[in-house]
């Protein structure tokens, strides 16, 4: 193979140390944090020693360098919460990233430039921008990401939403600007060719700068994330950002040269990397539409099996411990919301809200409260446990500590929800009536799209 450093150009110290730093995050960055791209990787941090060495490394960081006290919650697959320990994890890889630097600077500082290692991790790099990109194309494409708008989000007034879920109703709400958000994103597999990266980075950077747009003003829990996807292909244009510059801004006549490739000398290495790179693309892009396939038609036989128990419900009579509770109760249910593909959720006085699951084979709905205290207590039965207790022994553990309460329910006719269960230490009886309500009867479901309007304002 060809020395593609043994070029004449010459780079000056602080090139090669930014390039260093560089190459040693976004490797950690792709390796560690998004570890949910790629197949192996995903089977090595949970089969593997990588979850148990993160966790470990992590909590240390956090209790001895920064004093945290609470819970360390670890993310999940396909998880980009901007969490404490995504924080964290962002710290030591700058610090590894910065260490690793100043000890390659030491040890090879004769070394003219680094075009070799430059053209292998921009390839990583368009690679991993490229797949990512396309998996949330497909999030639009088959209405994963945004769901419908369904009877929580309907019937919730816009005052009381959180500005994430404004946004999601936003996008929700339309299918066809969710093709065109989709469209937007699958423009990063321009990246997956050399000759098209500069095109590509191009839509890829104005497609996540309206993606950090909307989750940094939408309050969306995952900021830092689309940033990181930013920057590299930020990194992607640098090399020819003096030419773009002249381009827009003079007037002059530029061209954007192909990043050179590694040439082997023997043929049959060279036909190789061909058709790995056709085997590479076909696969990460047939599995995850494969993957989605199979999403949606699970999603529609869930919507399915609960659309005999779906609707909104008002509360008629809650018991507790044989005792009812007056309307102006705060512990009292005011409605139940279920069969949302988004949310369900219990609505109780004042803006109070508490999130269920229903489970229509077991005619059971599992209720909790507070979120950020199910996680954490989750992140502690996950620390004594291990793996092993997702799932329904993870339920049970949260049922018999009191962070999850289990109701039966049943439908004595087509209108009415009786529920009977434990809500902590107190028995509860609960009587709802389902609200005569079609989601095709709401006015913005009703309303579509209009060439000609004549008022200034539809209401």
């Amino acid at each position: 193979m060809e020395n593609l450093s043994a070029q004449t150009l010459r780079w000056n110290v602080y090139q090669k140390i930014a390039f260093r730093f560089l190459f040693i995050f976004f490797i950690l960055f792709i390796v560690l944090l998004d570890w949910s791209v790629n197949t192996f990787l995903s089977y090595l941090y949970y089969e593997g020693p990588l979850s148990g060495f993160l966790d470990m490394v992590i909590n240390w960081t956090g209790k001895h360098l920064f004093h945290i006290s609470y819970t360390i919650i670890s993310p999940y697959d396909g998880q980009h919460n901007d969490r404490t320990y995504v924080y964290l994890l962002y710290f030591i890889m700058a610090v590894a990233a910065a260490l690793g630097a100043i000890i390659w600077t030491v040890l090879d500082r004769k070394r003219a430039n680094h075009q070799t290692l430059y053209y292998w991790l921009t390839a990583i790099i368009r690679y991993y921008l490229a797949f990512t990109l396309f998996i949330f194309a497909l999030e639009k494409f088959f209405k994963m990401q945004f769901p419908d708008l369904g009877f929580y989000t309907l019937t919730e007034s816009v005052g009381d939403m959180s500005p994430m879920n404004l946004a999601w109703a936003f996008f929700g709400y339309s299918y066809g600007y969710n093709v065109f958000m989709g469209l937007a994103e699958s423009a990063a597999l321009f990246l997956l060719f050399r000759r098209t990266t500069s095109f590509g980075a191009l839509l890829t950077l104005a497609t996540l700068a309206n993606v950090m747009a909307v989750n940094y003003n939408y309050d969306v829990h995952a900021k830092m994330y689309p940033t990181a996807l930013f920057l590299m292909a930020f990194f992607l244009l640098l090399r020819d950002a003096g030419r773009l510059f002249r381009f827009f801004f003079t007037g002059q006549a530029v061209s954007l040269p192909v990043i050179k490739a590694p040439v082997f000398k023997k043929r049959w290495m060279n036909i190789s990397k061909t058709v790995l790179k056709v085997l590479v693309i076909c696969y990460y892009i047939i599995s995850p539409v494969d993957d989605y396939f199979g999403y949606k038609k699970r999603s529609e036989e869930r919507r399915k099996a609960k659309s005999n128990v779906s609707g909104v419900y008002d509360v008629a009579a809650y018991v507790v411990n044989k005792d009812t509770l007056s309307n102006e109760d705060p512990r009292r249910w005011n409605q139940l919301v279920i069969g949302d593909k988004m949310t369900e959720a219990v609505r109780l006085r004042g803006d109070s809200i508490a999130f269920i699951y229903v489970s229509v084979d077991k005619k059971e709905i599992i209720v909790s409260e507070d979120q950020a205290e199910l996680y954490a207590k989750m992140q502690e039965i996950y620390n004594e446990q291990g793996l092993d207790v997702y799932g329904s022994k993870m339920d049970s553990i949260l049922t018999a500590r009191q962070l999850e309460s289990s109701l039966h329910f049943e439908l004595p006719d087509s209108t009415t929800l009786q529920l009977k269960g434990m809500i902590k230490s107190d028995s509860v009886y609960i009587t709802a009536k389902r609200r005569p309500v079609d989601i095709k009867n709401f006015r913005l479901m009703k309303r579509r799209f209009h060439w000609i309007t004549e008022a200034s304002y539809i209401y």
